[in-house]
């Protein structure tokens, strides 16, 4: 067979399935034995009908030869009731072509009329009945499918709601905890069991209460009983009214926990306020210093120098001179030591790493701790904020070393990758607290370490202070570039 011939009856029965397509709903179920058992029903009740009209045509009463006619209602109905229209009208159509040999041979006059009218009513019916079973089994079908979409809908909820990071809460407009998310369980410290039924104010205070249910001012508030003796701050969001059916309102609200910002927030207002104090304190040592030092110097160099205006000592001139030179000489010295400790020149002279190793050996020789310098990559310049960030931070940590870690080694390492610079402080000393919170520091008053912290924050870098577990305090700077 050429290849022709087989591409032609492909292309005929593609067509005809595309001329059937729109006709797919109208067309009875075939492909179903329960159809054709219906038909057979039909064949059966015309069957018994053209015998009756046989046999029994003189038999009276004559209203009796409608009776088969109105059989058909059985298999009409039925076809209605399990394959809607498309069935209820193939079947009633069967019946009509099977009941009109009937009233031709053997029916004339009113019978004739009776019959057509009869098979009319049937047709009637199974159309009537086949559209109202059509529209209850679509309305029945779109019913499940808003069904399965609706409960489908309510598991996606429940898993966002269930497994999301943020504690959510679904209260009444009594102030009820209808439904609460695992989240919210462990941020008030509740079982979820414990949460259903309790009062929105004894779980998270009279505050969040008047906030959500007494619609106050929005403001973060603290949770009662607070977490390890800290308190717990959140940030109540509401975020949608549901109307119930019988009437009332739930809420649902979300508490974001912002008790590491708060805490940040209060620690850089209390660092900002202990910062102007120490500010104020180094001008008021400054002014000191430069009273108590250079100045006197250049009081005695300008009696000398008055000396040399008027000289009519015994002294000779020459001694005079020597002095106001030894004087001027202590002045610059002096200026130049306040002035390194403002700002150290070397920094911007000699670079980084010397300015951190002057500073270890500088420690090293004050208190007699022993100080390793380790340098490791080729060293290149910084941007000069990163610089005179990384040496505040190296002079603040070997000042904790030598103030307040009672360390009797010390290891410095700066270390220049291709992509990061690295700044490594670490003591044998005493350690810190894990537990401890840069609040609490900053209440004791230990502005060393938060102020490390927030140097390097401000400059982008990342900074781990911990104390590993074989003692001692490590401070991490790293800088990417």
């Amino acid at each position: 067979m050429s290849a022709g011939a087989t591409v032609l009856p492909r292309l005929a029965a593609g067509a005809l399935a595309s001329a059937v397509q729109p006709l797919r709903p109208w067309l009875p179920p075939v492909r179903r034995r329960e159809f054709w058992a219906v038909q057979a029903l039909v064949v059966l009740i015309a069957g018994g009908h053209a015998l009756m009209e046989t046999v029994g045509h003189a038999l009276e009463p004559r209203a009796l030869y409608l009776l088969p006619a109105s059989l058909y209602f059985v298999p009409v109905v039925y076809a209605a009731l399990n394959f809607g229209l498309r069935g209820s009208l193939a079947t009633a159509l069967w019946s009509a072509a099977l009941t009109v040999p009937n009233i031709v041979l053997w029916h004339t006059g009113l019978d004739r009329v009776g019959e057509i009218w009869q098979t009319a009513i049937v047709l009637a019916v199974a159309i009537f009945v086949g559209q109202r079973v059509d529209r209850e089994t679509t309305a029945r079908r779109e019913a499940e499918e808003g069904e399965r979409e609706r409960r489908s809908s309510e598991a996606r909820y429940r898993g966002l709601f269930e497994n999301a990071a943020e504690a959510v809460l679904l209260i009444d407009e009594a102030g009820t905890v209808v439904e609460a998310n695992t989240a919210a369980s462990r941020l008030l410290g509740r079982p979820i069991d414990a949460l259903r039924g309790a009062q929105l104010a004894s779980i998270g205070g009279p505050a969040l209460a008047t906030q959500l249910v007494g619609r106050g001012p929005q403001a973060i508030v603290a949770l009662p009983g607070g977490r390890d003796g800290r308190p717990v701050w959140v940030e109540p969001i509401l975020c949608s009214c549901h109307a119930q059916p019988d009437g009332t309102r739930e809420l649902q609200v979300m508490l974001h926990d912002v008790t590491l910002q708060q805490e940040r927030q209060q620690g850089l207002e209390e660092y900002a306020r202990r910062i102007l104090a120490a500010r104020e304190e180094e001008r008021r040592r400054i002014g000191r210093e430069l009273h108590d030092g250079p100045l006197q110097l250049l009081v005695l160099l300008w009696r000398k120098l008055d000396q040399l205006d008027g000289f009519r000592g015994t002294e000779p001139r020459s001694l005079v001179v020597t002095e106001a030179r030894d004087l001027a000489q202590a002045t610059a010295k002096e200026l130049r030591r306040i002035s390194r400790a403002l700002r150290p020149s070397v920094l911007d002279d000699l670079g980084l790493t010397v300015a951190i190793k002057s500073e270890a050996v500088a420690l090293a020789h004050r208190s007699g701790i022993a100080v390793r310098f380790v340098h490791r990559g080729a060293e290149r310049r910084l941007e000069s904020e990163v610089e005179l960030m990384l040496l505040r931070i190296a002079q603040e940590a070997l000042h904790n070393v030598e103030r307040h870690a009672g360390a009797s080694k010390v290891l410095v390492r700066l270390a220049y990758d291709a992509t990061a610079v690295r700044l490594l402080v670490q003591d044998n000393g005493r350690g810190l607290d894990p537990a401890t919170s840069a609040a609490e520091l900053l209440a004791a008053g230990k502005l060393g370490l938060v102020g490390i912290q927030e140097r390097a924050r401000l400059a982008g870098a990342e900074c781990r202070v911990r104390s590993p577990t074989r003692g001692g305090t490590l401070v991490e700077v790293t800088v990417p570039q």
